[in-house]
């Protein structure tokens, strides 16, 4: 009877809790009006921005964002966030379980001094010992939305560490390409300068020598020394550039700099290689598909998220909890035959409590919760904003940048131009060395204008697609 009697209790209020009304904020994170279109997005079809760095055509590239991705240790550090995220959040839901114990005790009793001992039978012992074993059982049940408010701050915990996980791959892509395009400009900037420092070395010993001869001033040959010096001056700056982009490729890939295999060092060290080109005929996404690929939105929305779930826990601490425990004992006689041996009962008992003389302080609770949650919801508006200001900034840029890189390359094919008069003049002998070296050392510095202006525009290109959240697919440890 009294089981049954506990069964219908447990029914009764498990009906409570499922109808109880939800404490959670009516509010939700709404994005601020958006654009309709990007102002200096080229037109065309929206590109894809997964696996956007292959788009380079760069074998070597490509191995390396693997490889960081693999093992980069930020990416790592996210993915252990993940998990992290994912036992508290199981550990939030699990309050909301019953709890289950087993107990057992025993008893012994000895009559001293010529004494005794009654039995359940009526007779006599000197010593008797009783043993008693069991399940308990405690249960919090979830009244007035508490499991929907601990629902929903487990998942936006967990949603938070997956944004960052996919924060930490979109940045370890741009970052592994940015130090890539740096350490290949860097090589051919130098080859250029090293170029052009032995054309001036040239030019100073023709000047030096025709000085001796009297056809030229001395002032024109230590002109040339000067320029060839100068030039030499910019070669430490980009071997340290060189270096240093070595480096950060390392520690990106989870390397100490100087550990890397032959064959790769062997690879990132060749001179001859060319700065990679990714030309975007179109934004990665319009304006209202950009949020969805922003990691940062994604987390300020789960911040969101939890601070509502904190307000529904403040609002809920003004209301009654009610918890049930429940046992069953049976009683064992281990020595003797004690009073009370082979019984076995059980009891379910109802536990109400109601918070009643700390109100302003559990009011003062949620106007603090309250408070925060309306400086979430302020601080999603804000993020998306600056995700727009970001995004617009770099198609500015990489509209500008295409426009510098023509500039660049026509300025590069009229020195051409210029080089291959001037070393037909020469062979034919109506033109002097120091001429045919002078449109050389032209040649030079427009390549070097071209391979900046080519950086540049790689420059551009990754941090338009770091703006729109671009990166892998998903790994499964961080997406189920």
């Amino acid at each position: 009877m009294m089981q049954s009697r506990a069964a219908k209790l447990v029914i009764a209020v498990s009906a409570l809790a499922l109808g109880a009304c939800s404490t959670m904020p009516s509010e939700r994170a709404e994005a601020p009006p958006l654009p309709a279109v990007w102002t200096d997005a080229p037109a065309g079809a929206e590109l894809p921005v997964t696996d956007w760095w292959r788009q380079f055509n760069d074998p070597q590239l490509d191995v390396l964002v693997d490889e960081a991705l693999t093992n980069g240790p930020s990416v790592q550090l996210a993915l252990a966030r993940v998990r992290e995220a994912r036992a508290l959040s199981y550990n939030t839901m699990t309050r909301f379980l019953p709890e289950l114990t087993a107990a057992g005790q025993g008893q012994y009793t000895r009559a001293l001094e010529d004494g005794v001992l009654a039995t359940a039978s009526g007779g006599t012992e000197r010593e008797q010992m009783l043993g008693s074993y069991g399940p308990q059982v405690s249960w919090e049940i979830p009244l007035f939305g508490r499991l929907e408010a601990a629902s929903a701050g487990a998942r936006a915990n967990t949603m938070s560490a997956r944004a960052d996980v996919r924060a930490a791959q979109v940045a370890l892509v741009a970052d592994v390409a940015q130090a890539y395009i740096d350490l290949r400009a860097a090589q051919a900037s130098r080859a250029a300068l090293e170029r052009s420092a032995q054309i001036s070395d040239e030019l100073s010993g023709i000047l030096a020598t025709s000085a001796r001869a009297g056809f030229a001033s001395e002032a024109d040959a230590a002109d040339a020394r000067r320029a060839a010096e100068t030039t030499r001056t910019r070669i430490p700056g980009i071997v340290i550039e060189t270096r240093r982009a070595e480096n950060v490729l390392a520690v990106l890939r989870g390397l100490a700099p100087g550990t890397e295999e032959a064959a790769t060092r062997a690879v990132l060290a060749r001179a001859d290689a060319l700065v990679p080109h990714l030309e975007l005929a179109a934004a990665p996404a319009a304006p209202a598909d950009f949020l969805r690929l922003r990691p940062d939105v994604a987390r300020a929305e789960a911040q969101t998220l939890l601070a509502a779930a904190s307000v529904s826990d403040a609002r809920n601490a003004l209301l009654p909890q009610l918890n049930l425990t429940g046992s069953i004992s049976v009683t064992d006689a281990l020595i003797g035959d004690p009073l009370g041996a082979g019984a076995t009962t059980s009891s379910v008992t109802p536990f109400i409590s109601i918070p009643l003389f700390d109100w302003g302080s559990r009011f003062a609770t949620i106007r603090q919760r309250n408070a925060q949650f309306d400086q979430s919801l302020i601080q999603y508006r804000q993020t998306v904003t600056q995700a727009v200001a970001e995004a617009s900034n770099a198609l500015v840029s990489l509209d500008q940048g295409r426009v510098r890189l023509n500039s660049a390359q026509a300025a590069q094919e009229a020195a051409e131009v210029t080089a291959r008069g001037s070393r037909a003049a020469y062979d034919a002998g109506i033109q002097s060395l120091a001429d045919r070296l002078r449109s050389e050392q032209q040649l030079i510095d427009a390549q070097l204008t071209r391979i900046d202006a080519e950086a540049q525009q790689a420059r551009a290109a990754i941090a338009t697609y770091r703006a729109f959240g671009g990166g892998p697919t998903v790994t499964s440890s961080a997406r189920n």
